[in-house]
């Protein structure tokens, strides 16, 4: 008896085949009713599609191939290679890839039907995007050579959310790849700047999210379409005053008496963020397993950034080595980090971290001033803004700093630097040059 998958090759899509063959007369040669784009997909030896893959549903193909080879490996257990009979090995197959033993459905499998039922199909921007975030959640990027984060999971369907609420606005019934164009990012930004209301920022969010899935699908020969790589397709942005918290600010939140347990777990963890550039993620990811490296007497705390995939050395500052007495060597308990959130700024509140603060941003098009006490605007992310900013107001030279924060670029690094011109005045003042 042998059985096997193999591609049957056309001149546009290639089909893949079964074919089943008992002594010198019985034999079976269905189509399972899949069509692949590339026969680079398809790899003959393990009779599977390659994972990643450029058809849309190479996973669900593998797994319905597996599921027919298991039910064959069955039938063979319980009835012996010569027991296994052709109506059996018909049966079963027409089961598993649900085409009733039809040939009028020969190419109709539903299990494919996202391209097999329209053949624009293939070409829908939103279908594709779909598709992104399902296989990318649990397949490496071929950029980044890992799944995509959570975090930037979120980004994405949000995103998407986003242009699937616009084509409703407008009315379309489908976002083609080749729509994606000029009169579109016009359009696009129009309705996010003044339906929405969304900042610049976010809206330079939604640009590049977009860009990332139309590069991916382009490189996946899904579009020959490169409008969204020209200049006047950009990411819009600004830079934004976000609050900082200085050291003697700090000093308040440290001192504080606070005698609820679960707001002393929430002030270490966000001391923690302060004086470890981390973002919060990765604080949290570091307090559920601890990693110390020692250089000589110098104790370093090892960390992986799961946004990069960097490993950082952090050294262990005064202010680490007080929460760490204080608790008898021991780190803080884990929290969510919806829980720090949830309390940092009451705890600002009553470390009298109460001063007006403003910051200024562009929503709807326009400037919109931001205004309330300090505290308010404090989140987990304030820490690590925190540190890069009180290390820089130190002295310390940048290079130095990203090594810590993990920062590869200096644009991206500077954004979190939070100076006022004439603290940093007074800084570089102290250069002989100046002097």
């Amino acid at each position: 008896m042998k059985a096997k998958f193999y591609l049957r090759k056309s001149s546009e899509k290639s089909i893949i085949n079964f074919e089943f063959r008992s002594g010198t007369k019985i034999k079976f040669r269905p189509s399972t009713g899949f069509k692949i784009n590339n026969v680079k997909d398809w790899d003959s030896v393990k009779q599977r599609m390659k994972i990643p893959s450029s058809n849309f549903n190479a996973n669900l193909i593998n797994s319905k191939l597996s599921e027919f080879d298991n039910l064959l490996n069955d039938l063979v257990y319980r009835k012996g290679e010569l027991g296994v009979s052709l109506e059996s090995v018909t049966n079963a197959f027409y089961a598993v890839f649900d085409l009733d033993g039809k040939s009028s459905r020969k190419f109709q499998n539903d299990c494919f039907k996202v391209e097999l039922e329209d053949g624009d199909n293939s070409k829908d921007f939103l279908l594709y995007f779909e598709w992104f975030l399902d296989f990318y959640a649990t397949n490496n990027s071929p950029y980044s050579k890992k799944i995509l984060t959570k975090g930037t999971l979120r980004t994405l369907r949000s995103s998407m959310n986003v242009i699937n609420g616009f084509i409703k606005y407008k009315k379309i019934k489908n976002l083609y790849f080749d729509d994606i164009n000029r009169n579109f990012y016009n359009d696009f930004i129009f309705y996010l700047t003044n339906e929405r209301k969304y900042s610049k920022n976010y809206i330079g969010t939604v640009i590049q999210k977009l860009k990332t899935v139309m590069s991916y699908a382009y490189e996946e020969n899904k579009h020959t379409n490169l409008e969204y790589k020209k200049n006047y397709f950009s990411k819009v942005s600004e830079d934004i005053n976000h609050p900082y918290l200085c050291e003697e600010e700090l000093f308040k939140i440290e001192k504080l008496i606070l005698n609820d347990s679960e707001l002393d777990t929430v002030r270490d963890i966000f001391l923690l963020g302060c004086n470890t550039a981390s973002r919060i993620t990765d604080l949290l990811n570091w307090i559920n397993n601890p990693t110390y490296v020692f250089q000589g007497k110098i104790k370093l705390i090892k960390m992986r950034q799961l946004k990069t995939g960097n490993i950082v050395f952090i050294p262990i500052n005064s202010f680490i080595k007080r929460i760490l007495d204080k608790r008898n060597g021991n780190l803080p308990n884990y929290l969510h980090q919806n829980k720090i959130n949830e309390h940092i700024k009451s705890i600002c509140k009553r470390a009298k971290i109460v001063e007006i603060y403003k910051y200024y941003r562009t929503e709807g098009g326009l400037e919109v001033v931001h205004s309330g006490p300090k505290f308010k605007f404090i989140c987990t992310h304030t820490a690590r803004r925190s540190f890069c900013t009180n290390a820089y107001n130190s002295g310390m030279p940048p290079h130095d700093i990203m090594a810590i924060s993990g920062h590869k670029k200096e644009d991206v690094f500077y954004k979190y630097i939070k100076v006022e011109k004439q603290v940093n005045a007074i800084r570089i003042s102290n250069y002989p040059f100046l002097q």
